[in-house]
């Protein structure tokens, strides 16, 4: 049996009013050979009736009667998937372009180097109405130049997700190579699988408007508690402390040179210095926890005999430093809070712009 080239997967929850505009439009796609998975994660509206109405061939839809999460039930679409590629797409979105699919293809093709393919957004409302990118805050998220690998982690390490999910193309050996999406993270699973992603593979941006992306105020109101503010900030330091696992010497000059204090890094045990020295720098991040996880890394170093001299002596590192330090970084759950409405306003606005992010 001939494989397809391509497995498109769809979770799909409570979107009655949209799938079907998102399954066709999948559907529309011209000049590539794919399936069409689809699970529906226990919604109650019709969503699922409606799913099973549409009879195509290359359409294989696996209906469950309970909720189990995105997460879950996305990483089992991957693990059915025949395809050499995955595209994914969301149940309340609809791609822009019929050649969405043939049009990425060719790059991956003719870019062995590169892993995935994403593409920029076009905005929407409910009943499908454009709306402009100037008008939102967050409008021009997506609209990102390409990089290096080592620039792309230096970017999400400062500033968080700017790729939007929902216009990937992504080659099938890139989940085996680095794992499926952490079903442990909530609200930053697509933040920590690009991270394990850029570490081994180049990803294209392309300028494209390859999506459209629905914009539904109002619809994530209950996204927007302390709890959840709380879980981001904690997700945050999870991924952070593994954000510079297996990242090689060449990847840490490209994105983070102007950081360095021996520039060349010209040994492992400089190697672990400087990374463990990039949780000190203050930047942009929305409340991330980074100092603590500098800490934690430098109270081993300076354990640590292998490391000890060498932090005196090329940083100027040492038990007092190490003590004042401590004494300066707060950590604590209020301060970062606090940190949070300073920078985006409020708990609500920051919010507004998370549930889109988290969506991408």
């Amino acid at each position: 049996m001939t494989l397809p080239t391509v497995s498109v997967i769809m979770a799909t929850y409570n979107h009655a009013d949209f799938v079907k505009q998102a399954i066709e439009s999948v559907l529309d796609q011209q000049g590539v050979d794919f399936e069409f998975l689809i699970t529906d994660d226990g919604s109650v509206d019709g969503t699922r009736e409606i799913v099973d109405s549409i009879k195509d061939h290359r359409i294989q839809f696996f209906p469950n009667e309970i909720n189990r999460g995105a997460g879950v039930v996305t990483n089992e679409l991957i693990l059915r998937a025949r395809g050499e590629f995955i595209a994914l797409i969301n149940s309340d979105d609809y791609w822009a372009v019929p050649d969405k699919l043939a049009y990425q293809l060719e790059i991956l093709r003719n870019n062995h180097n590169v892993g995935a393919c994403f593409g920029r957004a076009s905005f929407v409302d409910s009943d499908g109405s454009r709306i402009d990118k100037a008008s939102l805050s967050f409008g021009a998220t997506f609209d990102q130049e390409n990089r290096s690998q080592g620039q792309w982690l230096r970017r999400f390490f400062d500033l968080g997700n700017c790729i939007c999910h929902p216009t990937m193309l992504i080659r099938k050996s890139c989940y085996k190579d680095v794992g499926l999406y952490n079903n442990l993270l909530r609200q930053l699973p697509d933040l920590d699988m690009w991270i394990r992603l850029i570490k081994r593979y180049e990803i294209y941006i392309s300028d494209r408007e390859l999506i459209n992306f629905r914009i539904l105020p109002g619809e994530n109101a209950s996204s927007q508690t302390p709890t959840n503010s709380i879980r981001t900030i904690n997700e945050h330091y999870l991924i952070a402390e593994s954000f510079f696992d297996e990242l090689s010497r060449e990847q840490l000059i490209a994105g983070f040179s102007d950081l360095l204090v021996v520039k060349d890094v010209p040994s492992k045990e400089h190697l672990a210095i400087e990374k463990t020295l990039m949780f000190f720098v203050e930047n942009q991040s929305l409340g991330k926890p980074y100092k603590l996880l500098g800490l934690l890394n430098m109270y081993n170093l300076l354990g640590s005999t292998n490391y000890r001299d060498l932090l005196g002596s090329d940083y100027g590192i040492d038990h007092h430093w190490f003590q004042q330090q401590m004494g300066e970084a707060e950590v604590l759950r209020t301060r970062i809070l606090e940190d949070l409405k300073v920078k985006a306003g409020s708990i609500r606005s920051w919010w507004n712009y998370f549930n889109f992010l988290k969506r991408r």
